[in-house]
């Protein structure tokens, strides 16, 4: 009965799979290169667990499953490597020598194109065929050991990347890296985990080809089920990100200059205001004073005499604002919270909502029902 269970399990997260990288690669709502390479590595994904499915099934003879089987397993982390590529860069290009990632994907399948050729002219399996016999152990033996160590460096490219990144933003802000990253880098260090059992379970089937590998299979189940959904929540927020600023760009009119007796003041307001830096999550009272060749505190107590509040009120303020305008715009009525939060200038969604309801009295999604009603 367990094994009924664990194969349901495994079955469910297969279809779930299929599913969802066939609707992230042909839906037009994903058009993000990101999405595509997400859509293409949960199909590939899929497709290898259920060619391992069905070769486990007792009416499935051997060269039926010859027929059917292509090496889709070393197409993942290609694919895994660039979804988080351009996940972190929307607008870079796949360099040559990115393209060597492909390379153990080429090599098998072109011997299992050629192991297909020769069991189909001789009528022989590996069993009673010499270069039938060599091709399967090249695949069976030592594919899975070049695709983990295919993933090792990949995850330290990606962590690299990750670590550039963060240096290139110079954020201020150190919550928005954590807010923003923390999930890739738990994935990518899920993933690194995983290899320990994968190792382990491609030993135990080169000593034993009826090894129990059951729990691998569950663990690329669970990575399905967690990536699938992860990652269609984050492409979602960054396609309706992007909406929002086209829309914004679009629509944009300049606002009028706020009156101020301070001419500082008019300064402050014509960088902040007028410019729309309030809208960079990691401005700063440092930044703007380094601009307006102020100091801190001068350019403080200048803030509090003039506008009664203190910068971070200031600036807060007009962020509740920004986000009041795409709650309020029908084009958006549908966007999550989170994505409207942060192109409003916050850096979380905890943030967007305490922030919101000291001002209004109201959390966001409350305002938004109580204005649409």
């Amino acid at each position: 009965m367990k094994i009924d269970i664990l194969y349901s399990f495994v079955i469910a997260a297969i279809f779930q799979g299929l599913l969802l990288g066939s609707f992230i690669l042909f839906s037009k709502k994903y058009n993000l290169k990101s999405a595509k390479f997400l859509g293409l590595m949960l199909l590939m994904v899929a497709l290898s667990q259920l060619q391992y499915f069905i070769e486990d099934l007792e009416n499935v003879s051997w060269h039926e499953f010859n027929l059917i089987y292509l090496p889709f397993g070393f197409l993942e982390i290609p694919f895994l490597y660039f979804f988080i590529k351009f996940y972190l860069y929307p607008k870079s290009n796949i360099k040559k020598v990115e393209w060597l990632l492909f390379i153990p994907a080429v090599f098998f399948m072109v011997n299992t194109i050629a192991f297909k050729i020769v069991s189909l002219i001789t009528n022989q399996t590996w069993k009673t065929n010499q270069f039938l016999n060599e091709s399967s152990d090249l695949t069976d033996s030592y594919g899975d050991y070049v695709n983990i160590l295919l993933l090792l460096i990949v995850l330290c490219i990606l962590f690299i990347k990750i670590r550039n990144y963060k240096k290139r933003a110079s954020l201020i802000n150190n919550q928005q890296i954590i807010s923003e990253f923390i999930w890739l880098r738990v994935f990518l260090i899920l993933l690194l985990i995983t290899t320990i059992p994968w190792l382990y379970y491609t030993y135990q089937y080169m000593l034993d080809e009826n090894a129990f590998y059951m729990p691998m299979d569950l663990i690329v189940s669970i990575i399905i089920y967690i990536m699938g959904y992860i990652g269609m929540h984050k492409l979602n927020i960054l396609s309706e990100r992007k909406k929002i600023r086209s829309s914004k760009i679009e629509n944009y009119e300049t606002p009028n200059k706020k009156t101020s007796k301070n001419n500082h003041i008019s300064r402050l307001e014509d960088i902040v205001y007028n410019n729309k830096r309030y809208l960079d999550s990691n401005i700063s009272l440092d930044q703007l004073s380094e601009e307006l060749q102020l100091s801190k505190s001068h350019l403080s107590r200048i803030i509090n005499a003039e506008l009664n509040t203190n910068f971070s009120g200031y600036i807060n303020s007009l962020r509740v604002d920004e986000a009041k305008k795409l709650l309020l715009n029908p084009e958006f009525s549908k966007y999550t919270l989170v994505s409207i939060g942060l192109e409003s200038g916050f850096n979380s969604k905890t943030t967007f909502n305490n922030t919101f309801k000291k001002f209004t009295g109201q959390t966001p999604s409350q305002f938004r029902k109580n204005t649409t009603n």
